[in-house]
């Protein structure tokens, strides 16, 4: 979605672009005087073809803010866009051939109703209907519920939820961030797949064992909602990711791995 969202707002590009060392952020900066870019680079990857617009960068000067690019630095930069341009038309050119490649070793997906979905669990289908809810997380993850008329769709996650994680935190660690986490924890271990699944009775019934109350000093029961601190803990005490299933719907019914169960 983001590469379709930047190929469609190629031609949209500033006639001028600002470029600060100091000042620029990569990740939120646009290229304007308020929200300046901290690389060239960025700058002519935002704008992704020739000619490029002209830009600006920290005078070193006094007095003067802006000074358009020198002919050497933009020579420099124009040949790590190249390089980046080659990446990524290979990568382009590979998910292309790997997408083709899985089509072909895919079955072919049969058009089904939401209704009689249960039959073809694990079964590749194609499903037409509305958006019921949408929640989307960050700038390229969402989790909608389909419907159709006949029923309702939720996609379960718990997998591509695993990987997401462990990518996030195997990044991290080859980033120069990795120091950072081991002052903060040194301890800490790279997370294990698969992650525990633990039924909503289950942690009911660690908290017991473990004496974890209440504001009021009672205990947590069967039916209640377990708060934030008592799922923190009970994580950082088993030490490894832990996926709560099988809550009741009644206490979290916008979660998608809940199954109706009666509180008692």
């Amino acid at each position: 979605m983001s590469l379709e969202v930047t190929r469609k707002t190629a031609g949209m590009v500033l006639a001028e672009l600002y470029v600060s060392d100091q000042e620029g952020n990569n990740a939120t900066g646009d290229g304007t005087k308020e929200k300046l870019f901290k690389t060239g680079l960025k700058a002519l990857m935002t704008v992704r073809k020739e000619p490029f617009p002209t830009i600006y960068v920290d005078s070193q000067k006094e007095n003067e803010r802006w000074d358009i690019i020198s002919k050497s630095q933009m020579k420099n930069i124009r040949k790590m866009w190249h390089r980046e341009q080659m990446k990524s038309e290979s990568r382009e050119k590979k998910e292309a051939e790997d997408n083709l490649r899985r089509e072909k070793n895919l079955e072919e997906p049969q058009c089904v109703k939401i209704h009689a979905l249960e039959k073809d669990i694990e079964a590749r289908v194609k499903v037409f209907g509305w958006v019921h809810r949408l929640r989307r997380q960050g700038k390229n993850l969402m989790f909608l519920v389909l419907r159709d008329g006949t029923g309702y769709l939720q996609c379960d996650l718990l997998n591509k939820l695993e990987d997401l994680v462990c990518d996030m935190v195997d990044r991290v660690l080859k980033s120069l961030a990795a120091s950072t986490v081991y002052d903060l924890n040194p301890n800490f271990k790279l997370p294990k797949r698969p992650f525990k699944m633990m039924n909503y009775s289950d942690a009911i019934g660690w908290l017991k064992e473990h004496n974890v109350k209440k504001e009021d000093g009672t205990f947590y029961e069967f039916g209640e909602d377990i708060p934030e601190a008592p799922e923190r803990l009970m994580t950082d005490t088993i030490n490894e990711p832990i996926l709560l299933c099988r809550i009741p719907v009644e206490i979290k019914s916008t979660c998608s791995h809940v199954l109706r169960i009666p509180a008692y």
